[in-house]
């Protein structure tokens, strides 16, 4: 009874990882869409953007504004 329930975890396990895998590899393949090619610096430009857009900071709700701790 108990390797039945370690057996199913085990699967629930590896499915749940290879659906993480999955969408990994699909995040991965995308491609920049353009109708006459780039030009030699422009698949650069664009990646650069994107990953400023990534990178980019999540604004915070305003709230009570917090100081650092100062040691005694």
């Amino acid at each position: 009874m108990q390797s039945t329930a370690l057996f199913e975890k085990e699967v629930s396990d590896l499915r749940t990882e290879n659906k993480k895998e999955k969408r990994k590899r699909a995040r991965s393949t995308r491609q920049i869409p353009s109708e006459e090619g780039l030009l030699d610096l422009e698949p650069s430009t664009l990646i650069a953007q994107s990953e400023q857009v990534v990178l980019a900071p999540i604004p915070r709700e305003a709230g009570p504004a917090q100081t650092p701790s100062q040691p005694l």
